[in-house]
């Protein structure tokens, strides 16, 4: 199981790069899109984030209040672990390498080139004039930034976040879709057995996270969870009240117990004074 995440600007680049070397390798091409049906199952839908598209809104005072982004973020999560676990997959949308940086073998791709570049490209792909390219290169730009620094708290443009940064004005999408098959070849990018189970494990933990989120009885209860999916072991690590401790854990419990394949539970709990 290996994975090549591309991100970009207003370029249409990267679906066409995405789509060279899904050519290349075989491998699925796995949207945003998609990536939000699949967490259906999960209650994405709930927190009402996956209907705004980035390009169109930017996040606004009462989407950042609340659990609203944790849900949405655990939900997504998982459903890319659910891909993961499928096999070998390009996933073309915007930073989905923070949700997946304890995968084995994920590689991750930045597209950019010059404002000018830009500008012509978005002229000739739309027809849109120039003054209106350049709104809409400015206007995506920053409810890109918005939504990045939103769900993750960082600056997209940051090259430090990414493999390798390819400008397709020097680049062409034929020549980076080479390179990117060439990396995808290499022993050090292959991944096998050992990789499965710490994916596996990784879903299970994250399907956890989910599932105490749903419930009113563990909602915002902050905690993380490790698990062992060979063995079923869930691990909870986190604050409790001093007073009510033992229902706080008891919650806890009985909500995961519900949680499929799961066959322990261990809680390590640090007390602390939240009801003093």
């Amino acid at each position: 199981m290996s994975i090549i995440t591309i991100s970009r600007g207003s370029l249409s680049a990267s679906a066409m790069l995405a789509a060279k070397v899904s050519e290349r390798l075989g491998w699925p091409v796995v949207t945003r899109e998609d990536v939000l049906g699949a967490a259906g199952k999960y209650g994405i839908k709930d927190t009402g984030l996956g209907e705004l598209s980035f390009i169109e809104k930017s996040p606004g005072f009462l989407d950042k209040m609340g659990d609203r982004k944790k849900q949405y973020l655990v939900c997504f999560q998982t459903a890319l672990f659910d891909f993961a676990l499928k096999g070998n997959f390009i996933y073309n949308g915007h930073l989905a390498q923070f949700l997946l940086r304890e995968v084995p073998s994920v590689v991750s791709i930045l597209l950019t080139a010059p404002d000018e570049f830009r500008i012509s490209s978005v002229m000739k792909e739309s027809g849109k004039s120039r003054e209106e390219a350049v709104s809409h290169i400015r206007l995506t730009d920053e409810r890109r930034q918005k939504w990045s620094h939103f769900l993750y708290g960082v600056n997209w443009r940051d090259p430090t976040y990414y493999d390798l940064v390819f400008n397709i004005e020097r680049i062409s999408v034929d020549l980076a879709a080479d390179i990117l098959a060439g990396i995808a070849s290499r022993k050090e990018f292959k991944s096998g057995k050992e990789a499965q189970q710490v994916v596996s494990n990784l879903r299970l933990a994250s399907i956890a996270k989910v599932t105490l989120q749903q419930s009113p009885r563990t909602r915002g209860s902050g905690v993380e969870v490790e698990a062992d999916s060979a063995s079923g072991l869930l691990t909870v690590k986190g604050n409790c009240p001093r007073v009510g401790a033992k229902m706080w854990e008891n919650d806890i419990r009985t909500v995961l117990s519900k949680v499929e394949g799961v066959k322990t539970i261990k809680v390590d709990k640090n007390v602390v004074g939240y009801y003093e």
